[in-house]
């Protein structure tokens, strides 16, 4: 996410093989896999509990509106890296993260609260009549739940910036394990579905903003940084920094006010608000769907599967970025494509084989009309993964280049399309779980193309 646009000279290609970028990748790739594997064990432990399909629909519901209440903060991580330069612009980021995930998180338990949730919950959000009380109930536990990630990304920008990444996937390993031992002694208890996972999910990235912080304090990435007069650098070189280049801006260029680090920060948030705004809608074109519970349940369970392995290519973005002006460009790509084109096998290998459909079923238990709804929507978004690496890799090229107008453009066309495909396909009929399915596949891919042809036209 730069913050000047970088001269527009061409890469120079270097000797860098795809092992080798494929052995910087795949470390870097553990935080995001980490962090995913807890939807699958949410899933697993609901679909063997009572109540399965109740709880599985109520648990998606909460979490993608606790997720739409989050978005606009989850650029706190590269706001965070970006300002860690200057301490005057560190405190007034770290007073805008407590002002925006504290009243995001306010207005969230809000609307969790029984006397609000169950006026806007049916009309409002289309949420069906035998769900209002468990997520409400699940947001209201989940209440933290912004203000915790704002918290925790503003730490692991400051860890990154002092070449502290390793941190961050620690952290993820335990969150990852705190969730999986709620689960399990709820599972153990025999403790409602829903309740134990939005218990689970609060906790495990309490955890991990916990240990974040702690790991930032210890390593000397929360010290008043040198005057970016004298020093641009940190004191550890990041690992996607290179040692020859500036890393900030000087202090008097970098927003040091509240009310400019809003300036600085608006443009980031609106990305990411449009993207997991859709998908909260998306939730709710489902709750409308004719069989809206079902529906629910099977889009969960089977998108929580699928982004478990998309989300290990999400870092490619990364690599780009880093890479672009010693990679050639037509290598970058084939990097993407064979860390996506891989992942895409192995989902493909889920949703096509015996073996796969064994996985599957122990996956949501010996429910199976939700067996038979997941399948197809396997089969459908298998091609997910490199549509995801090739969505990143293309981000990273208009990224690199600071063309972040372009990216917010592919955004809003790709999210419009996501909601006008569901809409069309619900009204006639599709069940509700593979409409969604087709319209993420239809708008990834429409996305991927606006942002080839971004990058190629320059404009």
């Amino acid at each position: 996410m730069p913050q000047e646009s970088p001269q527009a000279t061409p890469p120079v290609s270097q000797n860098i093989s795809l092992a080798q970028l494929w052995r910087e990748f795949l470390p870097l790739s553990l935080s995001d896999v980490t962090m995913a594997c807890g939807d699958p064990v949410i899933t697993t432990t609901l679909a063997h509990l009572p109540e399965a399909r109740l709880n599985l629909a109520a648990v998606g519901l909460a979490k993608s509106l606790a997720v739409f209440f989050e978005s606009p903060i989850i650029m706190i991580l590269h706001a965070s890296n970006a300002l860690a330069g200057s301490s005057a612009s560190r405190q007034a980021l770290w007073r805008f993260t407590c002002l925006a995930g504290g009243g995001l998180s306010l207005l969230l338990t809000v609307l969790a609260l029984p006397i609000v949730f169950n006026q806007v919950g049916p009309t409002v959000l289309g949420i069906p009549i035998e769900l209002l009380t468990t997520v409400s109930q699940v947001l209201l536990l989940m209440g933290g739940w912004t203000f915790a990630i704002a918290w925790r990304r503003y730490f692991q920008g400051l860890l990154i910036y002092h070449g502290q990444s390793q941190a961050l996937a620690k952290a993820s390993v335990a969150r990852l394990t705190t969730l999986i031992a709620i689960m399990a002694i709820g599972f153990w208890l025999k403790l409602s579905g829903a309740l134990l996972a939005g218990a689970a999910l609060m906790i495990g990235v309490l955890v991990e903003a916990i240990v974040v912080t702690i790991f930032a304090y210890r390593s000397g990435a929360t010290l008043p940084p040198p005057d970016p007069l004298t020093a641009t650098q940190p004191a550890t070189q990041p690992a996607t920094q290179s040692a020859t280049q500036p890393r900030t801006k000087t202090a008097k260029q970098l927003p040091q006010t509240l009310k400019a680090v809003w300036r600085f920060y608006f443009p980031l948030a609106n990305s990411m608000l449009v993207v997991w705004g859709g998908r909260a809608m998306l939730i709710s074109l489902l709750a409308r769907a004719q069989d809206a519970t079902v529906a629910i349940a099977a889009w969960s369970a089977a998108w929580g599967l699928v982004l478990v392995i998309a989300n290990s290519t999400r870092m490619v973005q990364q690599m780009v970025i880093k890479y672009r002006r010693q990679v050639a460009d037509r290598q970058l790509l084939i990097f993407a494509m064979t860390v996506g084109g891989a992942c895409s096998a192995l989902l493909l290998l889920m949703s096509a084989t015996p073996v796969g459909e064994q996985v599957v079923r122990s996956f949501i238990g010996n429910d199976v009309i939700l067996a038979d709804r997941i399948k197809p929507v396997l089969l459908v978004c298998a091609g997910v993964p490199l549509l995801v690496a090739m969505q990143n890799a293309t981000q990273g090229f208009l990224v690199s280049e600071g063309r972040t107008g372009s990216v917010n453009f592919a955004t809003w066309i790709g999210t419009g399309l996501l909601l006008l495909i569901a809409i069309v396909a619900i009204d006639r009929g599709v069940p509700g779980s593979l409409a969604a399915a087709i319209a993420m596949v239809v708008a990834m891919l429409s996305e991927v193309l606006c942002l080839l042809w971004k990058r190629r036209t320059r404009a």
